[in-house]
């Protein structure tokens, strides 16, 4: 008799997502729709929305760190961006009942649709859900693939881990104005999300695509 998938090697949302809090994610879901009206539009009510706590800011501030406090703070960001997109991630599983923690297309379309969009009824709205689509696909291709041109096509942890490492950082530049690099700020501003989602929602390759590339090889070590 035939053992069908013995050998296949099988994830689900309770194993994939262990460590997220669902509620956690469903309060940074709703921090992050908050932050903007409309694509690139900055929302004058919305609040910032610290990633780390106040323990980290205060040693980061600190002049003359040692080797270790260096170390202490990259190790604590990178743990706490993880924990956010984890519980991020199972939130939006939980919404549209995936069952293995990695998202496909067509769930996270219908997230974006509900929670990104659904304030501007676009399912009433053929024309505009027609470019709504669009834009959803080109944030979908950016974030599964981490902002490289190839991908698995599914948004796992580590992708929504990159995803978040991205807004928390900003473009650092000289005082001429050229690009530096980029600088952990471990603050979501709603004028950086604004500029982030605009850039994410885009079709071209574009800064937040670097953005993607550089968080996800920092986060994996590949730097």
């Amino acid at each position: 008799m035939q053992n069908f998938g013995q050998n296949v090697q099988r994830t689900s949302i309770l194993q994939e997502l262990s460590n997220g809090n669902a509620e956690l994610g469903e309060a940074v879901a709703l921090v992050l729709n908050n932050m903007v009206v409309q694509s690139g539009i900055t929302n004058p009510n919305a609040e910032p929305f610290d990633v780390v706590q106040n323990s980290w800011r205060k040693l980061a501030s600190k002049p003359d760190k040692t080797a270790e406090e260096i170390k202490e703070l990259d190790a604590t960001f990178k743990e706490e961006v993880k924990f956010l997109a984890e519980s991020y991630l199972l939130f939006m599983a939980k919404e549209t009942k995936n069952l293995t923690g990695k998202l496909d297309y067509a769930q996270y379309e219908a997230y974006m649709l509900k929670y990104r969009f659904g304030r501007y009824d676009v399912m009433n709205k053929p024309e505009y859900l027609k470019e709504v689509k669009i834009q959803i696909r080109n944030a979908f291709d950016k974030l599964s693939k981490h902002g490289e041109k190839t991908g698995d096509d599914l948004i796992d942890k580590d992708d929504m881990a990159a995803y978040i490492y991205a807004l928390s950082t900003k473009a650092r530049r000289d005082d001429s104005g050229n690009f530096m690099g980029f600088e952990i700020d471990g603050v979501i501003t709603p004028e950086l999300y604004a500029l982030c989602d605009n850039q994410l929602l885009a079709a071209e390759d574009n800064l937040f695509s670097v953005k993607l590339r550089v968080a996800y090889n920092t986060l994996n070590n590949k730097l």
